[in-house]
């Protein structure tokens, strides 16, 4: 009699962590091998955002140093990266994970051995959007620990690089932050153009008085606000009307700043010499002092 298998939510991983699908009951291992519930193979350009990445380190990989060497050419038997949507089978007692791995080439056990002779650090295959994926079913009561369980990102598995796991929250803010140091840029060129014209600096008494002063050196009053929050860019009172020359450091006097801090815990600032950049709020209040804003 076939085994009947019961797909189940995986329960080391919660449903916060990984989008987990049910199958239908009456599903049998012949019918899950035979490609028709689950596909037998992927394409890692294939995997959506449901998909989870998961380093898994399995309980037989072995310690010693052709295990290791094989390990970090994500050899068979060696753990390493999976990806699952969080689905389980389980068949005769026994509860697996439905998971993929890359299909990568690596040396044989003598190939190994001569690397590890040479003392060179093996080199694993760098996956491509047509890498190809092959089921794998991971025993949870032999399989190790799941570890850095992340989204799966498509730019970060075949490039590596880090920058590619920011959140679109975090890349949002990061574009606002952008965005607001061209307006203070734009700023400091309106406000230097002024000064050479003028040879002295505007009068920023306060908010309405340094726009009135500038207005006509901008090319949109957008650049007065900051982008997200609307908020106009704070003027330095201290240093209205006097000579640019009598900044003992004008690239460490701060001349417009944004109001309030952003969710990244910086604060955008424009200096007296032109450039913009993000202070920490951990160091405003001395950069405050040193521009001897009130």
């Amino acid at each position: 009699m076939k085994a009947i298998l019961k797909i189940q939510a995986v329960s080391l991983l919660t449903a916060s962590v990984l989008a987990v699908t049910s199958f239908g009951q009456g599903t049998t291992f012949q019918e899950l091998l035979s490609g028709k519930t689950v596909p037998l193979s992927l394409k890692l350009r294939d995997l959506t955002d449901e998909w989870r990445r998961v380093k898994i380190g399995e309980a037989s990989a072995g310690t010693g140093a052709l295990a290791i060497y094989a390990a970090m050419l994500g050899g068979a038997g060696a753990g390493g990266v999976y990806y699952t949507k969080g689905q389980t089978v389980t068949v005769g007692g026994e509860t697996y994970l439905i998971a993929y791995r890359a299909q990568t080439k690596t040396p044989d056990a003598a190939s190994l051995q001569q690397l590890m002779r040479s003392g060179q650090m093996p080199e694993p295959e760098k996956l491509t959007a047509q890498t190809t994926l092959s089921l794998s079913l991971l025993n949870l009561r032999t399989t190790g620990s799941f570890n850095d369980i992340r989204p799966v990102n498509l730019e970060f598995e075949t490039t590596g690089n880090e920058a590619a796991l920011a959140t679109d929250d975090e890349k949002r803010a990061q574009e606002i932050g952008d965005a607001s140091l061209v307006n203070l840029r734009k700023l400091g060129t309106a406000l230097l153009t002024y000064e050479r014209e003028r040879k002295v600096l505007p009068l920023l008494t306060d908010v309405r008085t340094a726009q009135e002063e500038l207005v006509l050196y901008v090319s949109s009053k957008d650049v007065f606000v900051q982008p997200d929050t609307k908020k106009p860019y704070q003027p330095n009172p201290s240093l209205s009307g006097k000579k640019l020359a009598d900044i003992a450091k004008p690239e460490k006097t701060v001349v417009f700043y944004e109001a309030t801090a952003a969710s990244d815990g910086t604060r955008g600032a424009l200096f007296l010499d032109g450039h913009a950049d993000r202070v920490p709020e951990r160091n405003w209040k001395r950069a405050k002092q040193d521009s001897q804003i009130p």
